[in-house]
């Protein structure tokens, strides 16, 4: 059986649909959130108040510290310029090394160890503590 040919509105132009509404979301304001800063205001000013504007919040940069951290082989590379700085020194064949003072907050695991080094720093990773001991040396934290 074929289909029945549509008889309802035959010779209307917009087929009871109004002149511009036909196609498009032109007829209710655009489509999804579109104009809710602008012509849908008021709507969105009583339905959801709270969506436009900031939210969260940001944490006050006088409580924001910035670690320094600095990588075993970072440590070595600067080894010369410690000792002349002051923060290092050498006796035999281990060097103590004064991180806290030359500034530096952490101490990481980049890198290998290949001096001996007694190393002062105010914190360190477990596998930094790991690498200096392998190499013979040893690392004091505050957090000790």
């Amino acid at each position: 059986m074929g289909k029945k040919k549509k008889k309802k509105n035959r010779g209307s132009r917009t087929h009871g649909r109004g002149i511009k509404s036909g196609r498009g979301a032109g007829e209710r304001g655009g489509r999804g959130k579109a104009g809710l800063n602008k012509h849908k205001y008021p709507t969105m000013a009583n339905e959801e108040p709270d969506f436009l504007g900031p939210k969260g919040f940001s944490r006050p940069q006088n409580l924001i510290e910035e670690k320094e951290a600095i990588n075993i082989y970072q440590v070595e590379e600067q080894m010369n310029e410690l000792v002349e700085e002051g923060y290092a020194s050498k006796s035999g064949s281990t060097y103590i090394v004064d991180l806290k003072s030359a500034g530096y907050d952490k101490l990481l695991a980049g890198g290998s160890a290949r001096y001996q080094m007694k190393i002062e720093v105010p914190s360190s990773s477990e596998r930094a503590v790991y690498k200096i001991e392998e190499a013979g040396g040893e690392v004091n934290t505050e957090e000790d």
